[in-house]
């Protein structure tokens, strides 16, 4: 994701967006990096792309939907991602993902979604470690929370949530 390595979420997050709001290019929009279709490891769409998208839906490649406190979806143009969080302790959680296509995908001769799963595992394989060492690093010194940077505006409203939910 390009605008992610301007170390930003979304366009909105940009202190300067003003000065980028009429760039087209990726980084400054959002969106999949330029030439790609779809989130897998060369960037082709493997299934059938859903009916119905916008030309802009289909630009950006993909739409984050988040179900508090364990569930998130990631609708891309040939696939849907469905993503959940089990808790099993303080320490640990089970990560699982599902890969969900048109049924005209599953029919369509020569069909593989392994490029969008290998990109993926290989995507979440890269960030549960940041996890586990951050997680290690929790248990290190002694303190009551860790700082959360702006781009985190997501874990945010869920310790918020959980906040409120507890305080019930």
């Amino acid at each position: 994701m390009p605008i992610y390595r301007r170390g930003i979420m979304e366009p909105k997050d940009d202190a300067h967006w003003s000065e980028h709001a009429g760039r087209a290019e990726p980084e400054f929009r959002g969106g999949l990096r330029a030439g790609a279709a779809s989130w897998t490891s060369d960037g082709n769409p493997h299934g059938m792309p859903f009916a119905g998208l916008s030309a802009r839906e289909r630009e950006l490649g993909y739409q984050y939907l988040s179900f508090t406190p364990s569930i998130y979806l990631v609708a891309h143009v040939d696939y849907v991602r469905v993503v959940r969080y089990l808790p099993l302790g303080p320490a640990q959680t089970r990560v699982s993902a599902q890969w969900l296509v048109a049924p005209e995908s599953l029919s369509q001769p020569g069909f593989d979604i392994q490029p969008a799963v290998e990109f993926v595992t290989q995507v979440m394989s890269e960030d549960a470690a940041v996890c586990e060492l951050v997680q290690q690093g929790l248990g290190c010194q002694a303190h009551q929370a860790g700082v959360l940077m702006p781009e985190e505006y997501d874990v945010y409203k869920f310790q918020d949530w959980v906040r409120s939910e507890l305080a019930r």
